[in-house]
């Protein structure tokens, strides 16, 4: 028999309404023995069966739920949640040739991610339970997805927490050093071995649409945390007569360089490597005004209880930006941070800008787009929240 998770009274409900996570201060006991990866059923305090999953003790989150059926977890199960993920993306083609094809526990395999740009495949395995299916996952890929090549990027502080360490490499086929993403008439370098995250923030394809409708021949950008330069391109491609990308990552910049030169652009273009408010303060001393500016910071806030360190964080960025922004001029205030809300950036943006006497009207607000599906029973997965406000004086 395999061994079951019984839970606490009333703490069933979430998982019948298809919630993935069972936290162990949820559980009553754990009847039978097993190892970290094993699947396990999950039951209600009268030992009814409600799903199952993977179990592993390494974490707060003691089982990974796979299925509310009782089902057999195995090759052709991966093989069937990673064929409607798949399907489910097909719309992307005539946008771009690349795409995230899972997403984790909203595609229905918590811990498994994977990126395909232009038919070469990084993905991420994120946490020791979902290690012990990599092998099956990996043949079911082969078999839908047909990639030329896979590379593993589990390099995520998770893992290590865990103590089951990083782990990169080829899995499978060949990787060049440099693919070329085509997305929305941009085209950008990708470097999946040494690039942020799988390679490139696939998620801000929305944002990045959402912002060029406001960009002309007369707009100076400002592109903070640029990363390899997603926002700056997109100004570029607009004939933005000024771009200035900063970010910390000496390599992301030179990659900035090189997308440049690639699309052949011949506006002013420009980066700056440092801290991003040490240089945002450097520009408030020069008295330089932007007409637009991106603030994309990584996911600095991992848990709830950083939320307040957040808000700060948020604050003291936008207060600064909101000095160097013309009259009338467009902010977009990000986040990649699940614990960091819409109504964080709100709160945090408004009292940025009442401190330096201006108002704030809000033109949108972006968050993920539909590869990366955000499914309403977990709330974990809306995780991008972009919100787009135009700044005026007093």
């Amino acid at each position: 028999m395999a061994t079951r998770v019984i839970l606490n009274k009333n703490k069933d409900k979430k998982i019948k309404n298809f919630y993935p996570n069972v936290f162990k201060d949820e559980v009553k006991a754990v009847m039978g023995k097993y190892n970290i990866g094993d699947i396990v059923n999950v039951c209600d305090e009268k030992l009814n069966f409600i799903g199952k999953g993977y179990i592993n003790n390494n974490t707060n989150i003691l089982v990974r739920v796979l299925t509310t059926k009782d089902e057999d977890i195995n090759y052709e199960f991966f093989y069937k949640k990673i064929k409607e993920a798949y399907k489910k993306r097909t719309y992307l083609k005539k946008e771009t040739n690349s795409k995230r094809i899972f997403f984790a526990e909203a595609d229905g395999i918590p811990g498994f991610i994977a990126d395909d740009f232009d038919g070469y495949l990084s993905v991420q395995f994120r946490n020791e339970g979902i290690e012990k299916y990599k092998d099956i996952i990996i043949k079911a890929i082969l078999e839908i997805v047909k990639p030329k090549g896979i590379y593993e990027r589990s390099d995520v502080e998770n893992r290590v927490i865990e103590g089951v360490g990083e782990q990169t490499g080829i899995i499978y086929g060949e990787i060049p050093d440099k693919i070329i993403m085509e997305d929305n008439d941009l085209r950008y370098i990708v470097d999946i071995i040494n690039g942020q995250k799988t390679g490139f923030f696939l998620d801000q394809r929305e944002s990045r649409k959402f912002i060029r409708r406001y960009l002309n021949k007369e707009t100076k950008f400002l592109d903070v945390f640029s990363s390899s330069g997603g926002f700056s391109i997109a100004a570029l491609k607009e004939g933005c007569q000024k771009v200035v990308a900063i970010d910390k990552d000496k390599y992301a910049l030179k990659l900035c360089h090189e997308n440049y030169n690639l699309n052949k652009f011949k506006n002013e273009f420009k980066t700056i490597e440092g801290d991003a408010f040490e240089v945002l303060k450097d520009i408030v001393k020069s008295g330089e005004q932007y007409d637009v500016i991106t603030l994309d910071p990584p996911s600095l806030i991992k848990k709830k209880t950083e939320r307040k360190k957040g808000r700060e964080f948020f604050y003291n960025l936008c207060l600064d930006s909101f000095k160097i922004i013309k009259n009338g001029g467009i902010v977009g205030i990000i986040t990649c941070a699940y614990n960091i809300t819409l109504q964080d950036l709100i709160e945090t943006s408004r009292m940025a800008a009442s401190e330096n006497e201006q108002i704030l009207e809000v033109l949108g607000v972006n968050y993920q787009p539909n590869d990366h599906p955000w499914i309403l029973h977990i709330p974990e997965t809306l995780y991008l929240k972009c919100l787009w406000v135009r700044v005026y004086k007093k």
